[in-house]
């Protein structure tokens, strides 16, 4: 086999044949991981015979486009479909929204049809002999803070729903947490509160809880509902009562961490009591029901394929307790579309409308929770994180398998943070199935993600030009950049963001391509800049020279908070020679130097016990630049030193099981917490 030909068809594939390490070194994708990610992307390169079918396959140029009657466009912009037609030829259309235009083509490159510029943004459909072609035109950028607010600066919060309390949470905080919060948040003034993803997961396994590793992106984590927000407060206490669910519930709230198989279980007897009353409520539970038969009867396809992974995926849990994998299932139950699959759903009817009711349940809550933050006056609201991928053993890569990349898992190279980079087990959308049909599957994610909020936090955002895919089982360092139709992409995430009246923030964090941060800026999404990281050689860069179109923070989720920065609580003993805490006495002077040279302190710098005047500093800091959107992570704002997550660790860390001290209706209240905030922006009642 020759390797020339195979790297030649990885470059016209769009895979990178090598890259470079951020210490400059240039690294050989080997011809194993080639072939591998080939496949993936529906390239055979196992024998010379595949290269070179694969290789014409590519060079023939089979326009998906044409295939799929999909095309993105930019108003403004004229647009090329992949159809002959001559100049000045009827066109007949309907725009979005159902209005029909008849438009005469003009002269276009090679004899394609070209159409004058749209002016307003939407999906249009032309309408041509032999079928309709839908052209998805997009406004020039995403909306942004600056557009719902006047261009004048503002501020939010970012919390980790889990980790709220709030009234008979029974030890998992959800969406009453989050209303709580975010109305407490815009009484001080916030025009946002950034929440942690509420992906649906994996109902049989609380095992599983990592927010980052979904299920499916397409629907939600019933753990999140809140009951009371959409149910009779007369009935829920009569299931908790009726269910001796109290003392439990009060013992696992107590909890400073959470324990996800209790409370799961806690949670999912709740849930299933609920359900099986409703039916017999009394009138008072009258239009709660007939909001469920509605839902029951307009359950998409999607959600129902959704709800019998569940339910299926509990029976072979109870069957074997290592069958997770949907691999390892009997073959006919791998076929999602089977006769098997059909069969077991109608059979298990009553437990598939159970798993619907959830994601009704689940949904009406979150919008709830997004209406008080509105009604409260924040101009944004909530902000959803929308996970990079999604786990390859769960709903989603089940149901759509053609859609997905079997064999491959998403990663990051090599960096100073992880010496021997990161595969993270999560897979995605395969760049030319996208293509091919019509980038729904990626529509449906981004609108599922935007339904219910003001905005829309994705993570990993440069996996909109290219991601680091890694063969399965293989190292990280044996992956591989694919790259992916960006511009279409953010045309999408353009257009979804105008109809849903939603700015778009970028986490834009480590490694990325030259230029990339000013593609983001072009786009209208505004990335990340977080305070530890906006350093040059010499120091930190100064608040006025911040980037403002991008969103300022003090710390994030995946770092230490500030105060246990300083005091150095993420630093363990080792035994790798290196004076850890001789280089963050360092860089606590050079952090409190970079406070005084921008005239927030006087004076010696703290103790590292000492972190109250550090944590006022940080948030002053970010307060003085120019980013017209600040974010306060909860915990800077609680000046608290617990870390949500700390990346590369499992087991070894409490990931994604920290609860904060107190209700979340009150946690603001505190003097500090109050004059930290008054710093960001004035109350709301005073401003």
């Amino acid at each position: 086999m020759s390797d020339d030909i195979l790297r030649q068809l990885a470059v016209k594939a769009g895979i990178a044949p090598r890259w470079t390490e951020q210490t400059g070194t240039e690294r050989e994708v080997s011809a194993q991981s080639l072939r591998v990610i080939l496949q993936a992307l529906g390239l055979p390169a196992g024998t010379d015979a595949d290269l070179r079918q694969s290789l014409a396959t590519v060079e023939a140029g089979a326009n998906l486009s044409a295939q799929s009657r999909f095309t993105t466009a930019r108003t403004g912009q004229p647009v090329v479909l992949p159809i002959a037609a001559q100049a000045g030829s009827p066109v007949e259309l309907t725009l979005d929204g159902g209005t029909r235009r008849t438009l005469r083509s003009e002269e276009g490159y090679d004899g394609s049809l070209t159409l004058p510029a749209f002016d307003r943004p939407g999906y249009h459909t032309v309408h041509l002999d032999d079928g309709d072609f839908t052209i998805a035109t997009a406004p020039e950028r995403c909306i942004t803070f600056a557009d719902l607010n006047g261009g004048a600066p503002g501020f939010g919060l970012t919390a980790q729903i889990y980790s709220l309390r709030s009234p008979d949470d029974g030890g998992i905080g959800h969406f009453a947490g989050v209303t709580a919060l975010g109305r407490a948040a815009a009484a001080r003034g916030a025009d946002a509160l950034a929440i942690s993803p509420v992906h649906a997961l994996y109902g049989a396994s609380p095992e599983h809880f990592s927010p980052y590793s979904p299920s499916t992106r397409l629907f939600y984590n019933p753990l999140h509902a809140d009951p009371a927000a959409v149910l009779p407060e007369t009935l829920l206490r009569e299931i908790i009562a009726r269910e001796g669910l109290g003392e439990e519930m009060d013992r696992l709230s107590a909890l400073r961490q959470i324990d996800w198989p209790a409370a799961t279980r806690l949670r999912q007897r709740l849930l299933r009591a609920l359900f099986e009353a409703l039916p017999a409520a009394d009138g008072s539970g009258g239009p709660a029901r007939e909001a469920l038969d509605r839902a029951l009867a307009e359950a998409s396809p999607l959600l129902r394929s959704h709800a019998v992974f569940e339910v299926l995926h509990a029976a072979e849990l109870r069957r074997d307790r290592h069958a997770w994998r949907w691999r390892d299932w009997d073959a006919a139950f791998r076929d999602p579309d089977g006769p098997a699959v059909a069969a077991f759903a109608a059979e298990h009817a009553a437990e598939v409308d159970y798993q619907i009711f959830l994601q009704w349940l689940t949904a009406s809550s979150y919008g709830a929770a997004q209406r008080a933050c509105r009604e409260a006056g924040m101009k944004v609201g909530l902000i959803a994180d929308l996970a990079i991928g999604m786990d390859a053993s769960g709903s989603h890569a089940w149901s759509r398998q053609h859609e997905v990349l079997g064999g491959l898992s998403v990663g990051a190279p090599p960096d100073y943070y992880a010496a021997e980079g990161q595969s993270w087990g999560l897979t995605t959308f395969s760049p030319r199935g996208l293509a091919a049909s019509g980038f729904a599957p990626f529509i449906e994610t981004l609108r599922a993600s935007l339904r219910h909020v003001g905005g829309i936090r994705i993570d990993h955002v440069m996996g909109l030009s290219r991601l680091w895919l890694v063969p399965e089982g293989a190292s990280a360092m044996e992956g591989a950049y694919v790259a992916f139709p960006s511009e279409t992409l953010f045309r999408l995430v353009a257009l979804e963001s105008w109809r849903h009246s939603a700015i778009v923030i970028g986490e834009d964090l480590g490694t990325l391509p030259d230029g990339f941060r000013d593609d983001l800026r072009r786009q209208g999404v505004a990335g990340l800049r977080v305070l530890r990281f906006e350093k040059n050689d010499h120091g930190y860069i100064a608040p006025e020279h911040w980037d403002a179109g991008a969103v300022a923070l003090t710390t994030t989720h995946d770092l230490v908070p500030t105060a246990g920065w300083w005091a150095g609580a993420d630093l363990e003993p080792t035994d790798d020679g290196v004076d850890h805490e001789g280089i963050r006495a360092w860089d606590r002077g050079v952090l409190w130097s970079a406070f005084q040279q921008a005239g927030l302190v006087e004076g010696e710098r703290p103790a590292p016990e000492e972190t109250e005047p550090v944590v006022d500093a940080a948030i002053r800091f970010i307060a003085r630049t120019p980013c017209t959107l600040k974010l306060l992570p909860i915990e800077d704002a609680l000046g608290i030193r617990t870390q949500p997550n700390v990346p590369g660790t499992t087991t070894e860390k409490p990931n994604w099981r920290h609860r904060l001290d107190g209700e979340a209706a009150t946690l603001l209240d505190d003097e500090r917490v109050r004059r930290r905030l008054a710093d960001l922006g004035p109350p709301r009642s005073e401003g």
